[in-house]
């Protein structure tokens, strides 16, 4: 066997790598790149509402609670049929029941037993969220935690956006770059910039209060804000 030939030819080889490679590595060094932001945003109207809600009431005894929640539970459920929710948009929680207490001369006194109740509820059409508000108006034992705003689309308005965010992001590279005398090249890296899924979506009402248009239902909107961060090779 020609071992003398076969390590000449392995010495070649490494030569010709350590030749190469430094010449490679240099030139990627040298590689001139930019990075730049881009952002759109837009204001849309809600189609649907999502309310989360309790309901508890206090009795010196459980069952008189209890008794009391239950009878507020139908009441209630019947009110929001009427007003064309169903079973399946009102979503309720095993009952929590407890030890009530209060404060006074500096130590905890117990006045009575709580029985309470999470609800949530899914109010499809918009328009009926004024008649939802006032049949929830009408006990007080019922608390309103919160109201969020949402889209039947609200994916394919995210994804819109953020092609505009890309959209806005060359156009700021190609700006930066004619500023340089150069021209961009290739994209090296896209990055979206918010934390959860690149889209930072607010829902509010009554945004003609906060400077931007009211939607047509006049309860509520969605602000859906895209960032995108990109890197372009520089010409």
């Amino acid at each position: 066997m020609n071992y003398g030939g076969n390590m000449r030819l392995t010495r070649m080889i490494v030569l010709s790598l350590l030749l190469i490679l430094p010449s490679a590595i240099f030139a990627a060094e040298n590689i001139r790149k930019i990075t730049v932001t881009g952002k759109s945003e837009i204001v849309v109207e809600a189609h649907y509402a999502i309310i989360q809600l309790n309901i508890r009431h206090v009795k010196k005894e459980m069952i008189q609670s209890h008794n009391e929640l239950l009878k507020t539970i139908s009441e209630l459920t019947g009110e929001l049929k009427d007003t064309g929710l169903s079973d399946t948009d009102i979503k309720k929680s095993l009952v929590l029941q407890g030890q009530e207490y209060s404060w006074e001369d500096n130590s905890q006194v117990l006045k009575g037993y709580f029985s309470e109740c999470f609800i949530e509820l899914n109010v499809k059409d918009i328009n009926k969220l004024d008649e939802v508000y006032k049949a929830l108006a009408n006990y007080r034992s019922v608390s309103i935690i919160g109201t969020e705003f949402r889209r039947n689309d609200e994916f394919e308005v995210r994804k819109t956006e953020f092609e505009k965010a890309l959209h806005a992001a060359r156009k700021k590279a190609e700006y930066m770059a004619n500023a340089l005398n150069a021209k961009i090249g290739k994209v090296y890296s896209i990055q979206e910039a918010s934390a959860d899924d690149s889209f930072a979506v607010n829902t509010y009402s009554r945004l003609s209060e906060k400077g931007a248009p009211e939607s047509k239902s006049g309860y509520g909107s969605i602000q859906v804000t895209a960032i995108a961060v990109v890197e372009f090779e520089l010409e």
